[in-house]
């Protein structure tokens, strides 16, 4: 899809068909109305002061929530709307006016970062799409960017909270009058006058406005007895690996399951992972296993497919 199609679509449609990607259950086509649309877009527009004298510019595509809901966020403003064709070289060629709100996933921001003196005035940058590495967060703090996470799903047309991006993560706050709490050690989310969804995601809930994600609950491993999420290994072994890796697990006949890292790199790097596994304190979140492959196995938008050693 382009966004003039989009646009199209916006036109002529009453509901907006979206995918999924599985937060809450099975990947499946949705529709959205329009007006929920509307609502979750004013809610973003106005967090970030958002107004007829914005620019606001897309480098992912609309065929994903994301990029969706930028154009339903111009809609709401009135303002001036850019997009680029999504590529791993965001605004390579992009030398207009200052942008109030860029929309781009990790991979992108990477390029922003080291061609920053080349970058336009950007005074808010949007991340979303995968999660953020710790290597690249401290990046993006060091840079004084204005940059910020997104948590949401297409279930509810996109973001429900944002933090500001730091080198130590401070908790998702929700926008509007959204609430969450836990539910089973999940989150549960509350929009009001749309709708209470719960997530495949484990939570902290600090407050009915705040919260943390711990993880995905469909990922958790159960090694020897032990709840192990994937995520938390990911984190500890995100600050001495600059390569791209997942942790996932195997069968195992002694401990149900074990730990394995799956890396995209060449034999070389094997001892080099070994050592930054070796480095985690906690024995039983050690990986116990390290795979090769050349290329990570990904969903269309970038996600890991985890069940890839099934």
């Amino acid at each position: 899809m382009t966004y003039e199609e989009l646009a199209f679509q916006w036109q002529t449609c009453d509901k907006i068909p979206c995918h999924t990607s599985g937060s809450t259950g099975d990947p499946k086509e949705i529709f959205l109305t329009k007006k929920d649309m509307l609502d979750s877009a004013l809610r973003t527009v106005e967090y970030f002061g958002i107004d007829n004298n914005s620019l606001l510019y897309s480098c992912i595509s609309p065929d994903y929530i994301g990029g969706k809901m930028m154009f339903v966020r111009q809609q709401v403003a009135g303002c001036e709307f850019k997009w680029e064709k999504p590529n791993n070289r965001p605004l390579a060629n992009y030398h207009g006016d200052p942008i109030t709100l860029l929309s781009v996933v990790p991979s992108q921001m990477i390029y922003i970062l080291d061609n920053i003196r080349d970058m336009p005035e950007i005074r808010n940058i949007l991340i979303g799409g995968s999660a953020i590495p710790v290597s690249l967060r401290e990046r993006i703090s060091e840079s004084n960017l204005n940059a910020f996470e997104s948590y949401g799903m297409t279930e509810t047309s996109s973001h429900i909270a944002l933090r500001r991006i730091e080198v130590i993560p401070s908790p998702f706050r929700t926008l509007g009058n959204i609430t969450v709490e836990e539910d089973n050690g999940a989150l549960k989310i509350n929009i009001p006058e749309w709708q209470t969804i719960v997530t495949n995601d484990a939570a902290e809930v600090i407050s009915p406005y705040e919260f943390n994600i711990l993880g995905r609950l469909d990922n958790i491993i159960i090694s020897g007895g032990k709840k192990i999420n994937p995520e938390t290994v990911e984190e500890k072994l995100s600050a001495k690996l600059d390569i791209p890796f997942f942790i996932t697990s195997l069968p195992d006949e002694k401990w149900g399951e074990r730990v394995v890292i799956v890396a995209q790199t060449d034999n070389d790097k094997t001892k080099m992972i070994q050592d930054a596994c070796n480095s985690i304190e906690d024995s039983f979140l050690r990986p116990k296993q390290i795979i090769i492959k050349e290329k990570l196995p990904l969903t269309s938008n970038g996600k890991i497919i985890r069940s890839c050693l099934d």
